[in-house]
């Protein structure tokens, strides 16, 4: 799902069904909206994953999440606004 651009359903359904795209937006929907979703078992996947590279360095002395370090293009994700941004280097939508 780390096609180029925006992350909303339709370019992504445009990449994963360009024959169906119209099908495939609605079936992205579906699943996103109404899917039965466990937070415990997918944090639980992401901490199998992840946990071991981390921990390749040694162990977690210190975790610093900055979740402002995203640019994002436009207006419309929550929490986006104009503030300096370590990935751009510069002030800008992140």
């Amino acid at each position: 799902m780390a096609c180029g651009g925006r992350k909303s359903v339709e370019p992504m359904a445009a990449v994963t069904a360009p024959e169906r795209t119209a099908a495939q937006h609605q079936s992205l929907l579906h699943f996103v909206g109404s899917g039965a979703w466990s937070d415990e078992k997918v944090l639980g996947k992401v901490r199998e994953m992840v946990l071991p590279a981390i921990e390749r360095q040694g162990p977690i002395e210190a975790w610093i999440i900055d979740d402002t370090g995203f640019p994002k293009q436009g207006r419309h994700s929550v929490g986006v606004a104009r503030q300096y941004c370590g990935q751009l280097g510069k002030q800008d939508n992140c």
